[in-house]
């Protein structure tokens, strides 16, 4: 055991009581039914898993894709929380009736996806940006309708101050959850997340909070909670793609660098059989393993290295002749 690991296990056992809340961030291409069926399998040791959102596409109809990924029989035995992406009480209306036929009892608002594509269409940041709207859709949200509603949002556009406007919009309402994740949309996922800014609201807004950015290892938690007393309720989201066994490290488990590489093995091979069984089409099963080793090659030594081979397969021939030994690197 390297001196690295010895340390971060101390931390983890220090720090973590056992009380903490970990639940998986809603990433859209990656945290699909497929993975979050899988990693419940093999791990179990995450919350509540968050359902990449549901948003009103061409003809104002929800895309297939997404609408398979909510369907109950996708999702049986799984804690999960759909999210819903919308611009307008319309688009709204659109979405939560749909989940309220799927029998789903919570939902989460997305107020936080910082692509240019949805909040220049006032989706997401977008929309917590629009303040007169934003109460208009979330007037609709909680009176015509009986979810437990949490939400997701980051700081601004632009501005990182924003949330601190809209601060009394979102206290005004009931959320079981709010989610903060302290970046403006105009950062995407560059840099670092903003601590500070999420201990300033925590203050401002005396209740609890869920935080959410740049989450990696114990240490992170730990500097969060010291300047945030009792906090202990997180999303983590590509801290989980890179390492799969992360929330089961957090919570205390501890694992040996064989029994490390096993679960990691077993984990690869049942989302590469469920992918080949519910694609059925070999080149997009081999996209959609090229994006899982995109962040799970970062969780090796050399992660260049591991990813080189994988990315340069052409055929998911190729890669089934390949993957065996890069596991082992």
């Amino acid at each position: 055991m390297g001196l690295a690991t010895f340390v971060c296990k101390i931390v983890i056992n220090v720090f973590m009581s056992g009380k903490e809340i970990i639940d998986l961030a809603p990433l859209q291409g990656f945290t699909d039914f497929v993975f979050r069926r899988c990693h419940h399998q093999v791990f179990g040791s995450i919350d509540t898993y968050y359902i990449p959102y549901l948003s009103v596409g061409k003809g104002k109809k929800i895309r297939n894709s997404q609408y398979r990924d909510v369907l109950p029989e996708n999702n049986q035995g799984i804690p999960v929380v759909p999210q819903v992406l919308c611009a307008n009480v319309d688009e709204l209306r659109l979405l939560a009736d749909e989940l309220k036929q799927l029998n789903y009892p919570s939902v989460n608002l997305n107020l936080g996806c910082p692509y240019p594509m949805a909040t220049k269409r006032g989706r997401g940041t977008g929309l917590l940006e629009n303040d007169e709207m934003l109460r208009a859709v979330l007037d609709c949200l909680f009176s015509d309708y009986d979810f437990q509603v949490s939400v997701k949002f980051r700081s601004g556009l632009v501005d990182d101050q924003t949330i601190f406007k809209e601060m009394d919009t979102l206290a005004a309402y009931p959320f079981s959850q709010l989610i903060f994740h302290p970046r403006t949309a105009k950062q995407m996922y560059k840099g670092q997340a903003n601590r500070d800014l999420f201990v300033r609201l925590s203050n401002e807004m005396n209740r609890p909070l869920v935080y959410n950015g740049d989450l990696v290892n114990a240490g992170d938690l730990d500097a969060i909670q010291q300047a945030v007393a009792g906090q202990h309720h997180w999303m983590i989201g590509r801290g989980v793609l890179i390492n799969p066994l992360l929330v089961n490290q957090l919570k205390g488990e501890e694992f040996s660098d064989d029994q490390e590489l096993n679960l990691k093995a077993q984990f690869h091979q049942l989302l590469l059989d469920n992918y080949r069984e519910v694609l059925q089409d070999d080149g997009h099963v081999l996209l959609k393993m090229k994006q899982f080793w995109s962040y799970f090659s970062q969780s090796f030594e050399n992660p260049a290295k591991v990813f080189k081979p994988i990315k340069k397969a052409t055929k998911l021939a190729r890669y089934m002749e390949i993957y065996p030994s890069i596991l082992s690197m």
